[in-house]
């Protein structure tokens, strides 16, 4: 499982980009946090190498097709990123006969990853944390997305989102999940352990005893 960072913070992102995340993930909540631009956002991160950067659209269809022309003249490598929703669904049909590579973000269901495949996006957002507070049992809604989308072979990758602690991540880890769109306070968490922490004292000290 590869980590995005889910950050509009320019801080976070570039120490978690330091620390090896493969790509960089944001939504329109987190471009406002943080008084950024989209625009702005991915120009930021347009001239890296990384193996994902999203720019999320918002509106109708020709709203969001219209802010799809405006990100790709800035960088045409971009993912669209795109709301589930019917007009989100045409657009990522529309972008996909263009060869515009697609993530459709806030999928629930089965249903909807369904719908969303069948559109040929590239990535699927799936929540775990808002699904498992809502009362579904997202481990098992996604592992049998990954199930259907191995059986098939579907050219599309899982990415789970709304990870709300370390549990939820070590379980999606084990699942082999294509990639976590991982915050940053938890990325941060997942690398310490206090054995990590007395090991390392312990090694410091007898290597400055010899």
């Amino acid at each position: 499982m590869l980590y995005l960072i889910d950050s509009g913070n320019a801080q976070e992102i570039e120490e978690a980009l330091m620390l090896g995340a493969r790509g960089v993930t944001a939504n329109t909540s987190m471009y406002r946090k943080n008084d950024i631009r989209l625009h702005d956002f991915v120009n930021g991160y347009s001239n890296r190498e990384l193996d994902f950067l999203s720019g999320e659209v918002i509106g109708t269809y020709e709203e969001m097709l219209q802010q799809t022309e405006e990100l790709l003249a800035l960088y045409n490598e971009i993912v669209i990123k795109i709301n589930f929703s019917k007009d989100g669904l045409h657009l990522a049909d529309t972008l996909h006969k263009r060869g515009v590579k697609t993530a459709m973000t806030l999928i629930f269901t089965m249903g909807q990853a369904v719908a969303a495949i069948n559109v040929h996006v590239d990535y699927l957002f799936f929540f775990i944390g808002r699904n498992e507070e809502y009362g579904s049992d997202a481990m098992r809604i996604l592992s049998n997305i990954q199930e259907m989308i191995a059986a098939k072979r579907y050219p599309v990758k899982t990415v789970a989102a709304s990870i709300k602690n370390l549990a939820q991540l070590e379980k999606l880890a084990a699942m082999k999940v294509d990639y976590a769109a991982i915050p940053y306070t938890l990325y941060m968490k997942s690398l310490e352990h206090p054995l990590t922490d007395s090991g390392a004292r312990t090694f410091e000290d007898d290597f400055y005893l010899r």
